[in-house]
C-alpha cells in the first residue's frame, strides 16, 4: 500500500514537471524578437506604405508591440538630405531599410556596406544598371526588393486611345529627378511608332509647368512621367489642365482624382511583395539569395474627369480598367 502511494507521488511529480517545461516552452514561442525599421522615401508613399505594413501585420508584426518603424516623411532637397535621413535611420540601430525610390537605395547601399543591416527596395527602376544588385536572381550583397518596369510605352498607349485626336504630348520632368531620365527614355522611339508629336520639358519648378501647359496648341495631352519632385505640385497643375480640357495621363498613382487616367505600378501589391521580402529577411534570409521582384500594373480612369474635359470614354477601354473613377 505505501508502495503504490509513493509510486503515485512520483507520477504526480513527474506530471507537474512536464507540465512546467510545456509552459515554458509555449511561452517562449510567443514572445518574438522585436524589430525596427527605418523608411526613406522620395515620393508620396501612403499607399505602399499601407500595404507594406498591413501584410506585415498578418505576418505577425504588430506595430507598437514587436515592430517598430521610424519614418519622416518624402525627401527632399536631393542627396544631402537622403544621405542625412539613411544616417539617422542607421544611428537608431535598424534592423532593415525599406527604400522607396532610386536615390534612397543607392545611398542606403553606401550606408550599410560592412554592416548585417539589409535593405528592401521598392520600387528602382533598373536596378542591376543602376549598380545596386549584380543580377535580378542573384543581387549579391545586402539589397534585394522590386524593380521598376518602365510604364512609360504603355501609358502612352492608353493617352492616344482616350484622346485620340491628340496631335502633341507633352511630358515635363524636373531636371534634379535620378529616376526621370530612366521614366523618359523610352518615349521617343514610342511617340515615333505611334505618329505622335513628343514635347520633353526638363523644368525645375511649378511655374514653368504652368507656363508651358497655356502655351500648348490644341489638340495636346500631357503625360507626366515618374518624377517626384513635380508631385507636389500636381494639385495646381491638374487644376489648371482641366480649366483648359486638356487630357492628361500618369505613370504613377497620385492624384487619381483628377488625371484623366493612371497607368503604373500597384502600389499596395508592391508594398505586399516588399512585406514579404522583409519578412523572409529577418527570418534569416539573405538579401543576397532572394532574387529581385516584379511589380504588377494598375489601370485607372477617371471618369469624372473624362465628364470635366468633355471626353467620352468607350465601354470597352473601361472594361480593361481595374479602377473607376465615377
Amino acid at each position: 500500500m505505501a508502495h503504490n502511494r509513493t509510486r503515485n507521488r512520483w507520477m504526480i511529480l513527474a506530471g507537474i514537471v512536464v507540465l512546467n517545461l510545456l509552459l515554458a516552452a509555449c511561452g517562449g514561442a510567443v514572445i518574438p524578437k522585436p524589430y525596427t525599421i527605418g523608411v526613406a522615401s522620395e515620393f508620396s508613399t501612403d499607399e505602399l506604405l499601407d500595404g507594406f505594413k498591413a501584410t506585415m501585420t498578418e505576418l505577425g508584426y504588430v506595430e507598437g508591440e514587436n515592430i517598430t518603424y521610424i519614418y519622416h516623411g518624402i525627401l527632399g532637397g536631393g542627396s544631402q538630405a537622403n544621405e542625412a535621413e539613411i544616417k539617422s535611420l542607421m544611428d537608431h540601430k535598424v534592423d532593415l531599410l525599406l527604400t522607396l525610390g532610386n536615390m534612397p537605395a543607392h545611398v542606403a547601399k553606401k550606408a550599410v556596406e560592412g554592416t548585417d543591416v539589409s535593405v528592401v527596395f521598392a520600387p528602382v527602376t533598373d536596378p542591376v544598371e543602376e549598380g545596386l544588385v549584380e543580377s535580378i536572381r542573384h543581387p549579391g550583397g545586402n539589397l534585394t526588393g522590386i524593380q521598376g518596369i518602365d510604364p512609360a510605352p504603355k501609358a502612352l498607349e492608353w493617352l492616344l486611345k482616350l484622346a485620340p485626336d491628340t496631335k502633341l504630348v507633352y511630358a515635363p520632368y524636373h531636371f534634379a529627378d535620378r529616376i526621370a531620365p530612366l521614366s523618359i527614355q523610352s518615349l521617343p522611339d514610342v511617340a515615333a511608332q505611334l505618329w505622335v508629336e513628343l514635347m520633353l520639358d526638363e523644368v525645375s519648378n511649378e511655374d514653368q509647368v504652368l507656363a508651358a501647359i497655356k502655351a500648348l496648341p490644341q489638340d495636346s495631352a500631357i503625360l507626366f512621367p515618374i518624377s517626384p519632385s513635380i508631385d507636389p505640385s500636381l494639385d495646381d497643375i491638374l487644376k489648371l489642365t482641366i480649366e483648359l480640357d486638356i487630357p492628361t495621363g500618369s505613370t504613377t498613382n497620385l492624384a487619381q482624382d483628377k488625371f484623366l487616367f493612371t497607368h503604373g505600378i500597384d502600389l499596395p501589391q508592391m508594398g505586399e511583395q516588399a512585406a514579404v521580402l522583409a519578412d523572409k529577411i529577418l527570418k534569416g534570409a539573405k538579401p543576397s539569395d532572394l532574387p529581385v521582384e516584379t511589380p504588377e500594373f494598375i489601370l485607372i480612369i477617371n471618369l469624372r474627369t473624362a465628364q470635366a474635359i468633355g471626353l467620352e470614354v468607350p465601354d470597352e477601354f473601361l472594361r480593361q480598367a481595374q479602377k473607376i473613377i465615377r
